[in-house]
């Protein structure tokens, strides 16, 4: 089950990016080319794929140990 918190916390993003679109779309927009320019880019994504997917793979395992123990109570 997800954590009250962490749903009022994304809850919480979602509402300020969807105000953000109404409001002040210059901001979103510079955030989105930032994204794109560093960690979307395909460059940097081929540079360091490996990386990236050791770090998936490290939380993933995290998680899934987590939610595992949860369950049996280890």
């Amino acid at each position: 089950m997800i954590n009250p918190y962490f749903k009022l916390f994304f809850g919480l993003i979602i509402l300020l990016l969807g105000f953000g679109y109404i409001y002040r779309p210059d901001i979103i927009e510079r955030i989105n080319k930032v994204l794109k320019e560093t960690l979307l880019n395909d460059s940097y994504v081929a540079l360091h794929r490996k990386n990236w997917g050791f770090f998936l793979i490290l939380v993933g395992a995290t998680l899934i140990y987590m939610g595992v123990s949860r369950f049996s109570g280890w």
